[in-house]
């Protein structure tokens, strides 16, 4: 049984039936009224006034606005013509979960339809999925020389910037649950992913460039791309087996991997036309945003494996 302060009671606007939530940590125990928590779930904002309505600024306020969390976004402007909420409209379909689901006198609605208990581990998994599958597809497209399967890059490269922006979302509204330091270790997960997320949308814009140069590689240089990216592909799946897995010896075998790439891929810039060295320069970025993400892995190894 526990006793509760009736200024607090009153406060709440509590009476008897109603229900409460306790909310365990390691050592504190929350008491909130169910009613509060549901509300608290949702939020919402409202914008009164667009600054600017050139395209440019409405995807990053818009993009913005998503990350930050919130659930409802309701947009207030007597500016808001038809151009500018079909402005509006074509950046939220590039949005993972995002609708307009009301435009009437000044004023448009934005709801997220994504779920805040989505696994933003999942969401990190599906953009590693993504990126093994430019590499394969790279990898295809040389050997076959297939110019038109370089263009699917573009495709996979704009859905790993989507789940980035949800992944990003995610992290958001998590770290905005946790306020309790008992937490802390999952407060330093979460930003981890964060930092992870942000590496895979790198390499994901690096592949995009690599397609745009290789296609233009001499035929005497072909076979020497297709070994590098078959290397900088090995590493990155070590290094996210690595992080998933939380293996700190994993890990500094991908550190060590993407060093030796790096090396030889430096070594090639002195060589072959301007399209391989392009490649070759595109190649090096990615095996560095490896490396980072196997630094990533091996701290979160350390943590969740030797730090009790």
């Amino acid at each position: 049984m526990v006793s509760l302060p009736k200024s607090w009671i009153r406060n709440a606007k509590l009476k008897q039936g109603d229900e409460l939530l306790l909310l365990v940590e390691d050592d504190s125990i929350r008491i909130i009224p169910k009613r509060v928590s549901e509300d608290y779930r949702v939020v919402k904002a409202k914008v009164v006034s667009l600054p600017r309505y050139d395209e440019s600024f409405l995807e990053r306020f818009i993009y913005s606005l998503f990350i930050q969390g919130l659930d409802e976004i309701e947009i207030v402007d007597k500016a808001l013509t038809p151009k500018v909420i079909a402005r509006i409209s074509n950046i939220v379909h590039s949005i993972i979960g995002m609708e307009i689901i009301d435009v009437s006198n000044g004023r448009i609605i934005l709801k997220s339809l994504a779920s805040p208990e989505f696994s933003i581990e999942d969401v990190l998994n599906r953009m590693a999925q993504i990126i093994e599958g430019i590499f394969e597809g790279i990898v295809d497209s040389i050997r076959l020389e297939d110019a038109e399967g370089l263009q699917d890059v573009v495709r996979l490269e704009n859905d790993t910037d989507r789940l980035y922006l949800l992944a990003v979302r995610l992290e958001n509204r998590l770290t905005r649950d946790i306020g309790s330091p008992s937490r802390w270790n999952e407060l330093r997960h979460l930003l981890g992913i964060r930092i992870v997320a942000k590496f895979l949308e790198e390499i994901a814009d690096s592949l995009y460039d690599f397609s745009g140069t290789v296609g233009g590689i001499a035929e005497e240089f072909k076979g020497e791309i297709l070994k590098y990216v078959d290397d900088v592909e090995s590493a990155f799946k070590k290094v996210m087996k690595a992080y998933s897995s939380a293996n700190v010896e994993l890990a500094e075998d991908a550190i060590k991997q993407a060093n030796e790439i790096e090396s030889d891929l430096l070594r090639e810039l002195d060589r072959g036309d301007i399209s391989y060295r392009l490649s070759i320069y595109s190649l090096i970025d990615i095996s560095r945003k490896v490396k980072s993400i196997g630094e990533v892995a091996f701290n979160r190894a350390v943590r969740e494996k030797f730090l009790r």
